[in-house]
């Protein structure tokens, strides 16, 4: 089956074709068509920020279709953060909306010249005038275009953030799925591009209904018996704070401290207080994970995320809820990228604490302070405001700043401890995307109980061996979720989807797919990734972590005096990987998994 790929070109037109059968042979569709187009198609001296780098939204082959949780996308691109791959995942619907629409693909080029935004109602695409909107936040943009076009519509858009270029703009889908990490943001606000509305048709036809229907059956009753998906029901991602702070992974003072304040040891019990008040979670879903919580004032918010708590709350100092609630509320609504703005406020923090910004205005713990800043990020000043710089380019700006600036490749960290986390530190330091273990998403250090199909090792947080082998099994799955377009929460925040009934959701689409393909596809989706990594990234890509979390143990908690063994981490997993010694895949890797060098 050829993947059906719409091209538009914001400064002359759009175009249809079909990318070759191979691609969907190869690389299965969603991500893995991405890391394709951009590996092959994309010139080598294209900018990040330039009009002719590619915009790639996509979703896989079960989007669109009645299966359950199959509704979300993936965006690629050049990123201007890291000049490697660039990823951002959100759920919703707008990825299934995409598929019923006619395409799998959506690759935007070019540069408008002004400001516009794109309509895709089923055959038809045209370009509108996107000036009424400007300064418009998310959740407001949304609705405005859906008042002009029909309720039917599923909006994707950027923030006032995204429309001043801050480096870590996000994506936002329906107003509420954020598109996480940060770079594709920027690069759709460049192009001056500000929302994408897609109008949908029925379900997809699938070519088998019963293998489908029993592979989600199965899936619905794990669900239903699992106390960690009942969490996750109950509060979203925030439940995993529990484990983290049990094991010292939640640090304060920008990673300086490792001792934790009460205020951030009960958050977790504090969010859930305030109870669930409107389910957001995506369609017939089993486990609804989005929601909306209620602030002190009464104002209906969205309840925090993991990264957002752990980075705002615990690596800034921030430990009023209330605060927490707003912030998740504005970022979402601006469309900031949490990880990488609290990455931001952390280190500058820090340099003003140690007397290397003598003009900052952000301190441990000032919540006025922090959400000014915020605020400020939504409006382009005439003067670069740092803050809404990167934080890989903040760090330069002060001597000695890059030990202890949390990023890896010029992309944030988020704030879950490396020095407490084995397996995150690993991913950390090796994500082609920059320094988010997001995408492998190995949460299994933070869960009771891991599932029985990951790989039978050690899954004790400080231990090493296995660690290489079991990131490499995440990697690969998540790579065959994104590419087969299945949610990436259910599948590896929750671990409520097996490798068995993955398979047989792929095959029910009529892919012709073994258990042995699987593996190989996500390899070579990994593989192509690290190779433009190491090709195009600003700093080669070195697989590292700063100073801080590599060098410098924690004196308190349960992970004191412990740090990530790179050295021996690194070595297994090139090995596994089959790469060279220096982290580079081989030619004899590359020729195996049929890549173009």
């Amino acid at each position: 089956m050829a993947l059906r790929t719409l091209t538009v070109d914001l400064g002359r037109g759009h175009a249809r074709q079909q990318l070759p059968a191979t691609v969907e042979r190869d690389y299965l569709g969603g991500r893995g068509a991405i890391a394709w187009l951009l590996w092959n198609h994309l010139p080598a001296d294209t900018a990040p920020l330039a009009p002719e780098n590619l915009l790639i939204f996509a979703a896989g082959p079960l989007a669109g279709t009645a299966a359950f949780a199959t509704g979300g996308f993936v965006i690629g691109t050049r990123s201007p953060l890291t000049g490697g791959i660039g990823y951002s995942w959100a759920q919703g619907h707008w990825g299934a909306a995409l598929r019923q629409a006619g395409y799998d693909m959506l690759i935007i080029r070019g540069q408008a010249p002004d400001w516009c935004y794109l309509v895709i109602d089923r055959g038809q695409v045209r370009l509108r005038p996107a000036g009424h909107l400007l300064g418009r936040d998310t959740q407001a943009t949304s609705e405005a275009i859906r008042a002009e076009l029909g309720t039917d519509f599923r909006v994707a858009c950027l923030g006032p953030a995204g429309e001043a270029e801050v480096a870590y703009a996000s994506i936002v889908a329906e107003g509420r799925y954020m598109a996480e990490p940060a770079g594709t943001g920027v690069v759709m606000g460049n192009k001056r591009l500000k929302a994408i509305a897609v109008r949908g048709g029925p379900p997809i036809p699938i070519a088998d209904e019963r293998r489908l229907a029993a592979a989600l059956e199965v899936v619905r009753r794990r669900v239903e018996s699992s106390s960690l998906a009942e969490s996750l029901r109950e509060i979203g991602s925030s439940h995993l704070l529990t484990q983290a702070i049990e094991w010292g992974a939640l640090t304060e003072h920008n990673g300086r401290d490792g001792r934790l304040s009460d205020h951030i040891g009960y958050m977790r019990s504090s969010l859930a207080v305030r109870g669930k008040r409107e389910s957001r979670g995506c369609t017939g879903c089993p486990m609804p994970c989005f929601f909306d919580t209620q602030r002190l004032s009464g104002e209906t918010v969205p309840i925090p995320e993991l990264e957002l708590v752990a980075g705002f709350g615990a690596r800034c100092g921030i430990t009023n809820t209330d605060t927490l609630l707003v912030l998740a509320d504005r970022c979402l609504k601006l469309g900031l990228d949490p990880s990488s703005a609290s990455a931001a406020v952390a280190f500058l923090m820090e340099c003003q604490a140690e007397g290397l910004n003598l003009s900052g205005t952000l301190h441990w713990g000032g919540d006025a302070a922090v959400l000014a800043a915020i605020e400020r990020l939504a409006v382009r000043q005439v003067r670069r405001d740092m803050l809404s710089l990167g934080i890989g380019e903040i760090a330069d700006v002060f001597w000695g700043g890059a030990a202890f600036a949390p990023q890896v490749k010029g992309l944030a960290m988020p704030a879950l401890d490396p020095r407490a986390l084995t397996e995150i530190a690993l991913a950390m330091a090796t994500s082609p995307i920059g320094g988010d273990y997001r995408y492998a998403m190995p949460y299994e250090e933070l869960i009771t109980e891991p599932p029985a199909w990951l790989p039978n090792e050690s899954a004790h947080p400080q231990a090493v061996k296995g660690k290489a082998q079991r990131l490499i099994w995440h990697e690969r799955f998540a790579a065959m979720l994104d590419s087969a377009g299945i949610c990436r929460r259910l599948g590896l925040m929750a671990y409520q989807i097996s490798p068995g009934e993955l398979l047989a959701l792929i095959t029910a689409t009529g892919s012709a797919v073994t258990g042995a393909d699987m593996a190989r596809i996500g390899e070579r989706i990994i593989t192509v990734e690290r190779l433009f990594a190491r090709r195009y990234a600003d700093n080669g890509a070195v697989d590292e972590l700063p100073a801080r979390w590599s060098g410098t143990p924690l004196d308190e908690g349960r992970a004191a005096g412990h740090l990530p063994r790179l050295g021996d981490l690194l070595a297994e997993y090139y090995r596994r990987h089959g790469w060279a010694a220096d982290g580079n895949p081989t030619a004899e890797r590359i020729a195996e998994l049929g890549i173009k060098p």
